[in-house]
């Protein structure tokens, strides 16, 4: 299980917001495992279908977070 963080950027005062967590239960990988969870995230915690504000990082992960609209 991989759980990712979900966060909201403030544009007007230029703070992370933690909006909560996503967790991916499936037992194999697939090719697009965050680019999912990221469309999970903003179904669940986006004003809009596609909120370009809302990013996703990998708890157990040194990579980069994967930002809304990629």
């Amino acid at each position: 299980m991989k759980t990712y963080t979900v966060y909201r950027v403030d544009y007007r005062t230029h703070k992370h917001e933690l909006l909560g967590k996503v967790v991916e239960r499936r037992k194999a990988d697939r090719n697009n495992n965050a680019a999912d969870m990221l469309r999970w995230a903003q179904k669940t915690y986006g004003t809009s279908s596609n909120d370009p504000n809302i990013f996703i990082i990998n708890e157990g992960s040194t990579g980069g977070p994967l930002f809304g609209g990629v």
